[in-house]
């Protein structure tokens, strides 16, 4: 499981986050593409009230609002899409590539 061990409240509904096994980077909240409860995170008052929950290491915020550190680890550090892998101009990059190495 992924830990969370300090996050940073952000402008435009971001969080600075380092994880537990030392990668760290900006993680968009999207309270308005969540919907729901996560709207509450709008405003500005709430959102920079995020703590780091020490028994989950998941970023939480008061009325019980919660994010899974193993979700956002995979959204932050995953690897590109396959259509991204696969388009032309990666192809063409990793064919030049081994073309200068041969």
């Amino acid at each position: 499981m992924n830990r969370i061990v300090s996050a940073e409240p952000l402008p435009h509904c971001r969080l600075k986050v380092v994880f537990e096994d030392g990668l760290n980077g900006v993680f968009s909240v999207e309270p308005a593409r969540r919907g729901g409860v996560f709207l509450k995170l709008l405003d500005a008052r709430i959102f920079e009230a995020v703590a780091v929950n020490p028994d989950f290491g998941c970023v939480e915020w008061p009325g019980g609002i919660d994010l899974c550190p193993d979700a956002m680890h995979r959204a932050m550090f995953s690897f590109k899409p396959d259509e991204e892998l696969h388009s032309g101009a990666v192809l063409r990059e990793g064919v030049q590539r081994n073309h200068r190495a041969k």
